[in-house]
């Protein structure tokens, strides 16, 4: 990739609008403008609102975006999209009317400003989160005194150099398996080549997050109640209550989350009924449902694992910035009898196919560098338009791109 090269990137895929601009794989800004305050009232996304609320939100995200990026690329002047190499936006899957959105804002820019445009698939920004660079060019406290002209120039000299040498520095070893784990998706995708995706292994029905946040609303824990639920997991007990592991007599790597959600409820109306839990009880559940949710897919880990030989495993979604699941991942990667690693280095690049010979005896463990890029961001997106940019895939005809609300990755 391009370390030099600015793309500008928007994704209103569901009900945050968020802008990046990035320099190569480094994250310049990453811009996100929440609706959970919006669709509060509703226990959960409401279209007519989500896309309303995009509408208003797109513009002055996209003009932050390109003001922090200007920061922090140490400008004296004001980046504009001018300076911009491409654009990209979210194209599917995700909400209709919310892709819609900033579909049709950027191809507008795009026409504008005569600057290629990129689709991208939004599961594939998650796929490849672990690679985006941050950027360490201003720490929190910088700050830049136009007066003093002398620190201007030494910062701005900083920070070329510092974002230069952080763009496209990281080694792939292949074969990779992605894991992504969200409230919409939750899939196991092997690949020995960025672009060209296995699908080994999805869900059959609700998606981990959208179990836990099911879950989490039966407790009447509010809205988002994932994350809440995450939280009140630390403060109990994982084996309080023993949840049932599905899938274990089928072969496949698919998973269905769909039944822990029933037991949930079952167990809750059997022990409790119309009472309360109290709070040591609440937080029992939420630790027990949380395990055993990521019981399942490290059932299903394990069963890839046996059969493909992996030298990379990345972890992203929004459930990804959960520490609970992370460490039952390494924990599942020992397990296999292989060590794991979160450094770079070097091993053989071997096919995306069973193995018996030049087993990989050590497994690099990538996370995205920030929760930020965890959830629906623009900044993924950006990361993925690099790559295809690269490979030419831009948009030749801006009047047939359409919005692909159901777009499966690979396809």
């Amino acid at each position: 990739m391009n370390k030099y090269l600015l793309i500008l990137a928007v994704d209103t895929s569901c009900d945050d609008t968020s802008a990046a601009v990035l320099r190569g794989d480094t994250v310049l800004s990453n811009i996100i403008a929440s609706q959970t305050e919006l669709h509060r009232p509703y226990g959960g996304v409401f279209p007519t609102v989500a896309k309303q609320a995009h509408k208003e939100n797109i513009e002055p995200t996209v003009k932050t975006a390109l003001k922090r990026a200007s920061i922090a690329l140490g400008n004296k002047t004001k980046l504009t999209i001018n300076n911009i190499d491409a654009l990209a936006v979210t194209v599917g899957p995700g909400l209709a009317p919310a892709l819609e959105v900033g579909l049709n804002f950027m191809k507008d820019l795009a026409i504008k400003s005569q600057k290629p445009l990129i689709a991208i698939n939004h599961i594939e920004g998650h796929a490849l989160s672990a690679l985006a660079q941050r950027n360490h060019s201003l720490k929190k406290n910088d700050t830049l005194d136009t007066k003093n002209s002398r620190q201007l120039e030494k910062l701005i000299e900083s920070n070329k150099k510092k974002i230069s040498d952080n763009s496209n520095n990281t080694n792939i070893n292949y074969p990779v398996l992605s894991i992504v784990v969200s409230g919409g998706h939750t899939e196991f995708i092997l690949f020995n080549k960025i672009g060209e995706y296995q699908i080994l292994g999805s869900s059959i029905d609700d998606a981990a997050g959208e179990c836990l946040d099911k879950i989490g609303r039966m407790l009447n824990l509010g809205y988002p109640a994932g994350p809440i639920m995450e939280k009140f997991a630390h403060l109990g007990n994982p084996k309080a209550i023993d949840f049932p592991l599905p899938m274990t007599t089928t072969k496949s790597f698919d998973m269905s989350f769909s039944g822990l959600k029933t037991f949930s409820r079952n167990y809750i109306e059997d022990h409790f009924g119309d009472t309360s839990l109290n709070q040591q009880q609440t937080y029992d559940f939420c630790a027990s449902a949380q395990y055993g949710v990521f019981r399942h897919i490290m059932y299903k880990l394990s069963k890839v694992l046996e059969k493909y030989d992996v030298a990379e495993i990345w972890l992203g979604g929004g459930v990804a910035a959960n520490v609970n699941l992370r460490k039952m991942i390494r924990e599942t990667i020992k397990n296999t009898g292989k060590k794991v690693s979160n450094s770079d280095t070097k091993n053989p690049k071997l096919s995306p196919y069973p193995t018996s010979n030049n087993q990989i005896n050590k497994i690099i463990f990538r996370t995205p560098y920030s929760k930020r890029l965890c959830m629906d961001n623009a900044a993924i997106i950006g990361l993925v338009a690099g790559y295809k940019f690269k490979r030419g895939e831009n948009v030749k005809k801006l009047e047939t791109l359409s919005r692909l609300p159901r777009w499966k990755i690979g396809d």
